[in-house]
């Protein structure tokens, strides 16, 4: 890691497999969850604005509120037969919020259709929890919804949606209804799950060390509530580092080395949280060779971006890019 990106690389064999980089820069604040307070509703935009702690107020939608997450004390707002339509409409509305859920995006917002008015959901002055789904662009603040989604490896949790999709890149029918039962088996009654593309052909343990984890997540996030005062964040999403300890840490890897004393710390804190059993794999490279080039990866990535690639088999392609197109020779 430095100042300005940080770079992660897989090794299998003593051979690059994988390279992922984040520039910090621009990292921004999709997937964060708040503890936000309503300021302001606009009943004929039905918009609300929620101060979350930014510079600008988040703006909340009234396709983006899930009346799920409202307490009993405020459902008292909403008249009776208001709440009873909201029910018959859930059935109605599954098709058209699989078509919506199924997209995998990494942070989905998946509204269910209701007629009730965003003037009966909140009031100023109420506290909420919610995630950014768009990060604020020029004087607009950032997009927020009362819709948690927390991604996974395999799958994304959705801790207040009772509902089971599977994502549309799964073609084969046969093996969506294979995730479906296999996931309805091991997961909780009452929460939701996006099945995603790489947990196609995964097993049950694979999913279980994943529900593990987002099971984890949500209950810390949870806590925190409790403790935070209104207008903080509770949830910073994943940086890199942390994102592939989530989806490559897994029991096959040896160890995980790292050249930065905090982010160590960091990694060490995540480990003994979420991943506990890997907890002694993490080590600190304290060399003085860049850690790249003690173990041979920038020869590697250099050589993987040079002109001409070499094969196994004893020939090379090359590769040339113009504005017009990219010429491959073999």
């Amino acid at each position: 890691t430095n100042r300005r990106e940080i770079r992660v690389a897989l090794i299998e064999n003593n051979q690059l497999a994988e390279l992922f980089i984040e520039h910090r820069a621009n990292k921004g604040i999709v997937g964060n969850i708040y503890k936000g307070k309503v300021t302001k509703i606009l009943p004929g935009m039905q918009v609300a604005f929620v101060d979350i702690g930014l510079e600008k107020a988040g703006f909340l939608c009234v396709a983006d509120i899930d009346i799920s997450s409202i307490s009993d004390l405020e459902k008292n707002l909403i008249p009776k037969n208001e709440l009873e339509s909201v029910a018959l409409n859930v059935e109605e509305d599954e098709e058209e919020e699989k078509k919506v859920a199924a997209s995998e995006q990494d942070q989905p917002i998946i509204p269910v259709r209701h007629n009730i008015p965003i003037q009966n959901l909140l009031k100023e002055g109420q506290e909420v929890i919610v995630q950014v789904a768009k990060n604020p662009i020029g004087t607009k603040g950032a997009r927020i919804t009362t819709y948690i989604t927390l991604p996974g490896r395999y799958l994304v949790y959705m801790p207040t949606i009772s509902h089971i999709y599977v994502s549309r890149r799964i073609e084969d029918e046969g093996e969506k209804e294979r995730l479906k039962t296999l996931i309805s088996k091991i997961g909780n009654s009452g929460e939701g799950y996006i099945i995603r593309t790489a947990a196609q052909n995964c097993e049950q343990n694979d999913f279980e060390f994943d529900l593990s984890f987002l099971h984890r997540l949500w209950s810390n996030i949870q806590k925190k509530v409790e403790e935070t005062p209104v207008c903080n964040l509770l949830y910073e999403d994943l940086n890199l580092i942390a994102r592939s300890m989530r989806d490559l840490f897994t029991k096959e890897v040896n160890r995980m080395v790292i050249d930065s004393k905090s982010e160590y710390q960091n990694c060490l804190e995540f480990c003994k949280n979420y991943l506990p059993h890997n907890y002694d794999k993490v080590e600190l490279y304290q060399g003085s060779v860049p850690i790249f080039d003690h173990f041979g990866m920038e020869i590697e990535i250099n050589r993987a971006l040079d002109r001409k690639i070499w094969l196994k088999s004893g020939g090379y392609i090359s590769i040339d890019q113009t504005e017009a197109l990219i010429a491959i020779d073999v």
